[in-house]
């Protein structure tokens, strides 16, 4: 039953015909989705593919909306989205790339809050693939962001990873 409910609210049809601000709950799944395949990736790689296919879904649906309702918002989530994307993929350099540059069209739109995701995942990212003092400089710049959106539990939740 749970897991007929899960496939329900992954299903892509289901946003269609939907005002853009509803697309949000995609992003957030697709970032669930890439996050959970990596997790996976080591004990289940039947379970890990099914999670990063979840995940493209969801990416598939933000680009669409950055290319036919908004490139102002967003640009920034589907670039995190293609980030993480390739972080399952262990295509690590196109994954740095597209970390940037979901950091820079963030800042660039004034989403303090999804730059600071940004820079979390990133830090994430960097801290997973060995490089620990590349990653704290990406927790550091996320701490201050989520800071400065005012979310300060959150930022000093992060000091764990600094």
């Amino acid at each position: 039953e749970a897991e007929d409910a899960a496939e329900k609210y992954f299903s892509v049809d289901r946003f269609v015909g939907l005002p853009p601000v509803m697309f949000f709950g995609k992003f957030y799944s697709g970032l669930v989705s890439f996050w959970v395949a990596r997790e996976t990736d080591d004990n289940d790689r039947k379970e890990s593919k099914k999670w990063i296919k979840r995940g493209v879904e969801c990416k598939d649906k933000i680009e669409k909306l950055s290319v036919s309702a908004s490139t102002w918002n967003f640009e920034n989530k589907l670039y995190l989205l293609q980030a993480e994307e390739q972080f399952c993929s262990r295509n690590f350099e196109r994954a740095e790339t597209l970390y940037d540059a979901a950091i820079l069209s963030s800042k660039m739109h004034k989403f303090v809050n999804e730059e600071a995701l940004a820079n979390e995942l990133a830090g994430h990212f960097y801290l997973a693939t060995g490089r620990r003092n590349k990653s704290v400089h990406y927790f550091s710049r996320a701490f201050d962001k989520y800071n400065e959106w005012g979310a300060v539990s959150k930022a000093s939740a992060l000091t764990q990873n600094m």
